[in-house]
């Protein structure tokens, strides 16, 4: 692992510098905005929330009796209810400029908001589909089931390859073995369409999932 996933690292910047915050109870957005080039991260816990962009990185509070929050040079007012539908827009305002036309991006924002709760590599699979989250130091999380079914298994090093750019992990709980390898060859999501920087394969319970995924720290 220790190897391998500096190889494989593509951060996109927005929210490294504030990993060791506590975000497992926040809500994660990724907006598209006109004539940005980068995207803006707005996660949002109850009554405070962060907003992460190039210009500015501002904690925020809700304002009283609105919806809207804002930070010291920052402003925030969702257009509709708190939940991650795809189309869902925001009036977003960063050092006295009003961004146009922000439009929530829901799969970004899972990989951000994984991103924030300190998961070091996330991979996804299809038919049928699963998704693997590494939190190095604590533990392997496979979801199955479409979210339904959580298995959690303790962290473990990698048995790591550096020349053919491959880390296996082999973890145990309640009596299963896991097998996760991951390989650092370019992976294609068959669903999306969309580019990975390595390949995954995951041995548990007599089957073999198949998937792509990043280092995120």
């Amino acid at each position: 692992m220790r190897l391998l996933l500096p190889l494989l690292i593509a951060m996109s910047a927005c929210a490294s510098d504030v990993t060791r915050t506590d975000w497992s109870e926040s809500t994660t957005y990724v907006y598209r905005c006109d004539g940005e080039d980068q995207v803006i991260v707005v996660t949002i816990a109850a009554d405070r929330g962060h907003l992460f962009s190039r210009q500015a990185s501002q904690p925020m509070q809700r304002q009283s009796d609105s919806p809207a929050f804002s930070g010291d040079d920052v402003y925030y007012l969702p257009h509709q209810p708190a939940d991650l539908a795809p189309g869902q827009t925001a009036t977003i305002t960063i050092m006295g400029k009003q961004l146009v036309n922000c439009s929530n991006d829901p799969r970004a924002a899972v990989w951000e908001g994984a991103k924030l709760r300190g998961v070091s590599y996330r991979a996804i699979g299809q038919e049928p589909p699963w998704v693997l989250e590494i939190d190095r130091g604590k533990g392997f999380l496979l979801v199955t089931g479409y979210g339904e079914n959580r298995h959690w298994f303790p962290y473990v090093e990698a048995d790591t390859d550096s020349s053919s750019r491959t880390s296996s992990f082999i973890s145990h709980a309640n009596g299963e073995q896991i097998t996760i390898t991951i390989r650092g060859r370019q992976c294609r999501d068959n669903m999306s369409g969309e580019t990975f920087a390595s390949e995954v394969e995951i041995e548990w319970r007599g089957d073999i999932l198949r998937g792509c995924g990043r280092a995120l720290h």
